[in-house]
């Protein structure tokens, strides 16, 4: 997962990012001499980094000692389990697992992600962590252990690969995901199991991989949403230096975590990829991601479109890096689309709309997706959707005009709804682009005329016109 895989590690940044750790951290000042210790923690090139860091100019930030206080020992216990799980990863079933899965380059030692494993015993991490003086409250409130049937710590997580979850910036873990073994059922719980909130970790406003993947990001690459971490490995190591993978890690992604995104990279000048699974499930997670990305300049959105059934990782697993990297840079449509397409994708009955009733519920469904999208994508949303309903289904102009200013007004009078901008922008936008697109096919026939039956009214055979849906929704 690295740009340049001859390329000696960034010896400043992996500096800088440790003093910013250190100065966030701890709060009062401790002898320079361990500095070395503390980066031999997170650097495989400890001596050198050692040395950077003596020489730093902000000194003063790597003279600091812990505190006393809680959540400075949850950042330590936190660190001590990081360093347990790595001590546990040889000799365990997940170097053979990522080796055979083609993402042996995590494995790596100037990898980002410094994923261990957890034993399979279940008070393996627990009985280390009480023989270095934590408490049963401290495993406890820090999420790694969870109460037994005889109301002692256990392990939260074991025998499974185990997945850091870091903040920008830091070198300590705060969380983890652990993946279960991959012959393992779902008796053993989830494929992937989050560590839970506690006062260091909220998922809504962490974005896994954010951390790992900022010094690609910061060097011009462009993010990559994703399902999971494998996922997220799989696209990083298709197209080093070009793309950063980031899992979502089951969960939708919230404003916090848009938020830290924009933090973090240019979103206008970069815009975003979404390449989640190609499944119902991943097209509503994209669908919620529109949403959320667009309450923000975000620039450009792009879905990659994969085959149904498949996902980054076992792109890359069957049929390499550069079929993945292919489908990354070429296999894609606007996010916009997408949102659109999920709405109109309810009419749909056998893959078609072949009454007037389905093509005229479509229709405004599809109306209502575009008019709370950014000008662009309405404009450009608006002018497919008029081609189709045109070409496909002969609606008039003034028909697909009628409903699509139908559904403005009915979005802008909702009570409560406040427009920030000039509402009359969007209809003259949008009505432009549909009178444009719309304007050589004005004498047709008016496939759904205003005294058709209502929405839906239950189809019959008079109205049955065998036109194919699908994939043509998407075309020009």
């Amino acid at each position: 997962m690295e740009a340049d895989p001859g390329r000696q590690p960034d010896l400043v940044a992996e500096a800088r990012f440790w003093r910013e750790w250190n100065t966030s951290v701890y709060q009062q000042a401790h002898s320079p001499e361990d500095a070395a210790a503390t980066a031999a923690r997170v650097s495989p090139d400890p001596e050198r980094i050692a040395a950077v860091l003596h020489r730093a100019p902000a000194r003063t930030a790597l003279t600091r000692e812990p505190s006393a206080g809680h959540g400075d020992e949850l950042v330590q216990i936190h660190a001590h389990a990081g360093e347990f799980y790595q001590s546990c990863l040889s000799g365990s079933w997940v170097p053979e697992y990522l080796s055979a899965r083609g993402l042996e380059a995590v494995l790596r030692p100037t990898s980002p992600w410094k994923i261990g494993y957890a034993p399979q015993p279940w008070t393996a991490l627990t009985s280390h962590l009480r023989s270095l003086g934590y408490s049963n409250e401290a495993m406890l409130s820090s999420g790694l252990a969870v109460p037994g049937k005889d109301g002692k710590p256990r392990d939260m997580f074991h025998d499974r690969m185990m997945i850091p979850i870091r903040r920008p910036g830091d070198r300590i873990a705060i969380a983890f995901v652990g993946r279960r073994h991959p012959d393992a059922g779902d008796d053993q719980g989830p494929k992937y199991l989050n560590s839970p909130n506690t006062e260091l970790y909220n998922k809504r406003h962490i974005l896994p991989g954010l951390a790992e993947g900022q010094r690609f990001l910061d060097r011009g690459a462009q993010p990559v949403l994703v399902e999971g971490v494998t996922d997220a490995w799989a696209v990083s190591i298709a197209a080093p230096g070009r793309y950063v993978g980031i899992p979502l890690c089951g969960t939708a992604l919230s404003g916090e975590q848009v938020a830290a995104l924009a933090h973090a990279i240019d979103l206008p000048e970069r815009g975003v990829r979404i390449a989640l699974d190609s499944d119902s499930a991943g097209h509503k997670a994209a669908i919620r991601a529109y949403a959320n990305l667009t309450t923000v300049d975000s620039g450009e959105l792009t879905a990659v479109v994969f085959p149904s059934g498949s996902d980054p990782a076992e792109q890359l697993e069957h049929e390499g890096p550069a079929a993945l990297r292919a489908t990354l840079s070429s296999s894609t449509c606007p996010l916009a689309e997408i949102a659109v397409d999920a709405r109109i994708s309810h009419w749909l009955q056998d893959g078609k709309l072949a009454y007037a009733e389905q093509q005229l519920g479509a229709l405004r469904a599809a109306c209502e997706a575009i008019v709370p999208m950014p000008l662009w994508d309405a404009a450009t949303q608006a002018k497919r959707i008029a081609r189709l309903f045109r070409t496909t289904y002969g609606w008039s102009a003034e028909d697909i005009n009628r409903e699509l200013m139908a559904a403005h007004d009915g979005y802008y009078q909702r009570p409560g709804r406040q427009v920030v901008s000039a509402p009359a922008e969007l209809p003259s936008t949008t009505a432009s682009a549909v009178a444009s697109a719309a304007a050589p096919f004005q004498g047709q026939r008016n496939a759904a005329p205003a005294s058709s039956a209502p929405v839906g009214h239950p189809p019959d055979d008079r109205d049955c016109r065998p036109n194919s849906y699908g994939r043509g929704l998407s075309q020009e």
